[in-house]
């Protein structure tokens, strides 16, 4: 009986110390989460609503007035994010979707490799060097874009493209090219078959990809600080030029109510509809 026992309990340390490896491992991990992620919004939601903050671990007194400052032209600011966002988040999933459409079962030695490298070339150029890019490129007579938005979406266009690209080419498995095949050879026609069989199919990519793209162009500055006519502003340009002139607490109000708006339309992207019930 003793070295019964003595068996279960050696093998049962083991186990015991490897569980407490685990937890440990995940308790840094969520820790290192908090302190990178959390914790800088939590500073930002204090500063918004701070009446004074300096030298000091939590802020002296809540006030709203720093809500109460923000101007017209802020809340102008917030309208045009959001439009900027939209438009770019589903010209980018269509044009995604598009791509990976038609270089699906492609040889990717050939035209396909070219098409696919260019697509993807955006994630390795600076943002800076893109806008610029952009800017020398459409700021002249026929196509002058330089004194529009249409250059921003452009841009942030560019930027976000290799990402709706790849949320839609990873969603393209095989067994949805069986299913094509297979609705294809029974005489359904192509449109048919995209709308019928490959859409519903690829519901969950494209809501990534529309969510991602969204939440790209909210926060891009690089490239649309380069690019944007006289008399546009995003939040973040107009974010970036408060904290140049050192009001940190107007432009945390500013920023926490782009995040907030953000995360309602993010929810509101990834919400699932309710499906229909059809009484017979």
């Amino acid at each position: 009986m003793a070295a019964e026992w003595q068996l279960r309990t050696s093998a049962a340390r083991p186990f015991s110390v490897r569980r407490m490896g685990a937890w440990l491992i995940a308790g840094i991990a969520a820790l290192l989460c908090v302190w990178l992620f959390v914790l800088p919004v939590i500073v930002v939601a204090l500063s918004s609503v701070a009446a004074h903050w300096s030298g000091t671990v939590l802020p002296d007194g809540v006030s709203l007035r720093w809500f109460e400052r923000l101007s017209s032209s802020d809340f102008d600011a917030v309208t045009t994010s959001l439009e900027i966002g939209f438009g770019v988040a589903v010209l980018g999933t269509v044009l995604g979707l598009w791509l990976a459409l038609a270089l699906e079962g492609r040889d990717r030695r050939g035209v396909g490799a070219w098409v696919d490298m260019i697509a993807m070339m955006p994630n390795g150029v600076p943002s800076v060097v893109l806008g610029l890019a952009v800017l020398i490129a459409y700021h002249k007579k026929p196509l002058d874009l330089s004194g529009s938005a249409a250059i921003v979406v452009l841009v942030q266009l560019a930027l976000v493209l290799p990402f709706c690209y790849r949320c839609a080419a990873a969603a393209l498995r095989a067994e949805l090219t069986v299913l094509r095949e297979a609705a294809a050879s029974l005489g359904a026609p192509p449109a048919m078959v995209l709308v019928r069989v490959v859409l519903p199919q690829l519901v969950p990519a494209i809501r990534a990809s529309l969510a991602l793209a969204f939440a790209l162009s909210l926060g891009e500055l690089g490239a649309t600080l380069t690019v944007y006519p006289p008399g546009f502003a995003t939040v973040p340009i107009v974010v970036v030029g408060q904290v140049n002139r050192g009001y940190y607490l107007p432009a945390s109000a500013l920023a926490l109510i782009l995040l907030a708006v953000s995360l309602a339309a993010l929810l509101l992207i990834a919400a699932k509809a309710p499906r229909l019930r059809i009484n017979r």
